[in-house]
Order: C-alpha cells, then structure tokens, then sequence
C-alpha cells in the first residue's frame, strides 16, 4: 500500500529555526539553521544498489530561504526541533 504524504505542518513564508543534534561516539554536535520555508517535501532515499528509488521510502525535508539568500534542504527526522518564530 502506498501511503499518502501527511498535511504541510509549516506554511511557506514562515520563519523557523531547526535545531539538529548528531551524536558521534562520547560527542554530540548541534547545528542550527533559520530561514523562511519555501517547500517542505519529501526525497526518495537510497539508490539503484538498494532496489531504485522506490515511492515507499521518503524522507521529509524543509526547503529554506536564509537572510543571505541561501537555499538550505534540512532532511528532518525524529530528534530534529522545528520551531516556528514567525507565522506567513
């Protein structure tokens, strides 16, 4: 059964800051990232050694607009925070 993408939680043109946190042995590593979401979608993971590109094995991102003007894909998964900041 191929599931249906869920509602857009964040509404383009709205400001937010996602916060990532890696963990690589004893370290952890924060990232922060603010800007204005253009898109927020969906990308196909894995490639053609994994059996293709399938429509079953997607990954939310979130397509921002930094004040510089620099594009940013966030891939978002369980332990990122999303805070919105200001509302389109």
């Amino acid at each position: 059964m191929i599931r249906t993408p869920p509602k857009p939680r964040f509404a383009p043109g709205s400001r937010v800051r996602v916060t990532q946190r890696v963990r690589v042995g004893d370290r952890a590593w924060t990232t922060q990232v603010e800007g204005v979401v253009e898109l927020e979608g969906y990308r196909p993971v894995g490639g053609t050694e994994m059996g293709g590109k399938s429509l079953y094995c997607h990954q939310p991102t979130l397509r921002l607009r930094q004040d510089d003007g620099d594009v940013t894909v966030v891939a978002l998964d369980e332990d990122t925070e999303v805070r919105t900041l200001s509302e389109a």
